[in-house]
């Protein structure tokens, strides 16, 4: 993964793991699990704001048996 922004060149980048499925929000990665869903880590620029969001590479295995995907042809 890159370390500098895609946007700006900057170094200054900041990120966080959180849940994809909120309690009251969207279920973005649906079926990857009800008590441990599967999660996001998210990566901001700091002199930007330009945002990307990743599944969290331990999860993806979650993701890949999720019946609500379907693999793009």
């Amino acid at each position: 993964m890159k370390k500098e922004c895609q946007h700006c060149g900057s170094g200054d980048l900041c990120f966080t793991d959180t849940a994809a499925n909120g309690g009251y929000g969207p279920s973005f990665l649906p079926g990857t699990g009800f008590l441990k869903p599967a999660k996001f880590r998210i990566i901001v620029c700091e002199q930007c704001g330009f945002t990307r969001w990743f599944v969290v590479p331990g999860d993806l295995g979650k993701v890949k048996n999720s019946k609500h995907f379907r693999r793009l042809r």
